[in-house]
């Protein structure tokens, strides 16, 4: 079961980004998560894909949560249409959209499963 968030679907300040662009990468600062509109961002550790993350993933949300640095690369795979979601955005989501924080746990808690089942 994968968890899909549509709720920036019609994000008036989504960005497109071009294939190849690196959203963030390992150690850096954890300050702003991303909500995958369209294309396919690909999250790697040492370079190896842990996961290819499509239209209605999250990236990014464990810095967010908890302000810790990055744990891995991300990288758009392909054009992708992202939503950029800051710590208060962040806040203010899990506020007026409470599904919304029970959607983010869903993701966090299937991608430790994953990694559990890869060890």
């Amino acid at each position: 079961m994968t968890t899909h968030i549509h709720l920036f679907r019609n994000d008036s300040h989504a960005v497109v980004v071009p294939a190849g662009t690196a959203l963030f990468r390992e150690g850096e600062a954890g300050d702003v998560m991303y909500g995958v509109i369209a294309g396919e961002i690909a999250i790697v550790k040492a370079g190896t894909i842990l996961e290819t993350v499509g239209p209605g993933g999250i990236i990014g949300e464990m810095a967010v949560v908890d302000g810790s640095p990055r744990s891995a690369d991300a990288f758009t795979q392909t054009e992708a249409r992202i939503a950029r979601i800051d710590r208060p955005r962040f806040e203010h989501l899990v506020a007026n959209h409470p599904t919304f924080a029970l959607q983010v746990m869903s993701i966090m808690a299937e991608r430790l499963r994953q990694l559990n089942e890869h060890r």
